[in-house]
């Protein structure tokens, strides 16, 4: 999926507004387990992300999935607040993975409480874009 640069200021265009919901989100699993070092579980991961974002039109720009966190470069749509953006990502994920691997439902929850989130213009996309996916390499 492509997103605007800094050369480029085009606006998402709705029925009665224009605007643009850029976030870096980061999302940590209870106790900041690895639960992700599994190629399995890390694998339902990205395919969670993927359904529950297309299924409430959350555009992921990029993401990252470590051993013990999750990075997204997300745009959503703007009848979303913050707090209702993290509820989706957080709970249906869970719901989505915990399915597929029964054994993390021990686990009286996936996801740590609340979780981090910057607010992003298009100067820094592409900066925010890169330093995710560059993640990998430390």
């Amino acid at each position: 999926m492509t997103y605007s640069n800094s050369n480029d200021k085009s606006l998402d265009k709705f029925s009665h507004s224009l605007g643009q919901n850029w976030y870096h989100i980061v999302l940590v699993p209870k106790k900041r387990y690895a639960v992700f070092q599994w190629p399995q579980i890390k694998l339902a991961a990205e395919e969670a992300f993927e359904f529950v974002c297309e299924k409430h039109k959350i555009k992921i720009f990029t993401k990252e999935i470590m051993d013990n966190h999750v990075h997204l470069f997300v745009d959503c749509p703007p009848e979303f607040s913050i707090r209702k953006l993290l509820q989706v990502l957080k709970g249906s994920t869970s719901h989505y993975i915990r399915n597929k691997h029964p054994t993390l439902k021990r686990y009286r929850s996936l996801w740590n409480k609340g979780g981090m989130y910057r607010s992003l213009g298009s100067v820094s996309a592409d900066v925010v874009k890169n330093y995710i996916e560059r993640q990998d390499w430390h």
